[in-house]
């Protein structure tokens, strides 16, 4: 008879989120793979990781979900994680190889967010001095002025430092190279990098570096970033592009800010604040190829946007309708009315939550189990549920 302690927020629905997060990610990697973004469309990528981001928050299990158990491989990983290295306790808890695993990922989660922060201050009081001086493209915020129909609180600055465009994120500013660039070309970089403050990218890019910053172990947080960053300048790629209705001078300007990009090998900011219009190679490449297919087959992309769409929705919500849990098989010294009480009890949808469930210490080397105030075995010290329910004394109950 397998017994499972179960409720619809635990552990286990936190592991499962990750996984599924996992999950989710190693698809948009396969659909980036298949160059799915180029053959169809970068909608569904984009769905793809906001899904996963919120499978990972809402760790939650629904009613009515399906439960597997798992009889070897989870609970394998539960009692390697319960292993204790030493003997003795610090503050109460044993230093089990599950809590040094956590003492390890508070720690350097922390340095990587605290490192991140004295940078960004750092790099942010390198922005302020280009503002002080005041070196202003007054000819270039006319022009974005003029497509944007406003100029409030927007200034564009040039400085020799800065190999590419850029967009800050604490003021609404543009920075240029100092680079002579054709009006057409130059419309398609500011309205680019428009885009991203008008977006508020700074943010979205800050929960990025938040998840990565707290999962840095799971090597596919940064397969997340990277095809966040790409979706991200792609979107700014098709706002250029439908403003300027000019697809020819985009890719002209960023051959240009590639070109000076290599030429001076200048240093730029990279804080969570800027964005950048040239990114990776491999990544410059696919956005490049994806704008010139851009209006071909309207009709046919929006349709293969829905269906995609929908399949991913299906699949997010399915996710929540699978569970699974570590199965703990009792042990020998269970009497026949447990077998019958816990076989009634499940098959009535009973699930063992905290609080319902404690065992009694026996004094003699056994323990009593009691689920809802009734009595329902017998156990020995080995009895695996003692890692998971309270144990009290006989004092402690009469109390």
């Amino acid at each position: 008879m397998g017994i499972v302690f179960h409720q619809y927020i635990s552990p286990y629905s936190f592991v499962m989120g990750i996984l599924w997060f996992n999950a989710f990610i190693l698809l948009g990697l396969l659909m980036r793979k298949l160059r799915f973004p180029i053959k169809f469309s970068v909608v569904p990528l984009l769905l793809l990781l906001v899904l996963s981001v919120l499978r990972m928050i809402i760790a939650i299990e629904m009613p009515g979900a399906r439960i597997i158990l798992s009889e070897t491989f989870y609970p394998a990983i539960i009692n390697f994680s319960r292993y204790e290295i030493v003997s003795f306790r610090v503050f109460d808890l044993p230093i089990s190889i599950g809590n040094v695993f956590i003492f390890i990922w508070v720690l350097v989660s922390t340095c990587l967010i605290v490192r991140y922060l004295y940078n960004y201050f750092g790099e942010f009081g390198s922005l302020r001095i280009i503002f002080r001086s005041n070196v202003r493209d007054e000819y270039a915020e006319s022009l974005l002025a003029e497509m944007i129909g406003s100029d409030k609180y927007f200034r564009v600055y040039r400085n020799g430092c800065f190999s590419m465009a850029i967009a800050t994120a604490v003021k609404p500013h543009i920075i240029l190279p100092k680079y002579e660039f054709p009006p057409d070309e130059l419309r398609a970089i500011l309205l680019h990098e428009w885009k991203h403050i008008r977006d508020k990218d700074y943010l979205t890019g800050l929960i990025v570096n938040i998840i990565c910053f707290v999962f840095w172990w799971n090597p596919l947080v940064y397969i997340f970033k990277r095809n966040f960053c790409f979706v991200k300048e792609l979107k700014c790629d098709h706002f250029a592009v439908s403003k300027s209705n000019d697809v020819n001078s985009f890719l002209s300007a960023i051959y240009l800010l590639d070109k000076v990009k290599k030429e001076k090998n200048a240093k730029y900011l990279s804080y969570t604040g800027v964005n950048t219009l040239v990114s990776a190679n491999d990544e410059l490449v696919d956005r490049l190829e994806i704008l010139v297919l851009h209006g071909k087959s309207r009709s046919k992309r929006i349709l293969t946007n829905t269906f995609y769409s929908l399949v991913i929705f299906a699949l997010f919500f399915a996710s929540y309708m699978l569970v699974v849990l570590p199965a703990f098989w009792e042990s020998p010294y269970v009497i026949a009315s447990a077998e019958t009480f816990t076989e009634e009890y499940q098959e009535s949808g009973g699930v063992f939550r905290p609080g319902e469930a404690f065992f009694i210490d026996n004094g003699d080397g056994t323990f009593s189990l009691y689920i809802e105030g009734q009595f329902v075995v017998y156990v020995d010290e080995t009895h695996p549920f003692l890692s998971w329910m309270p144990v009290y004394t006989r004092d402690e109950i009469d109390d």
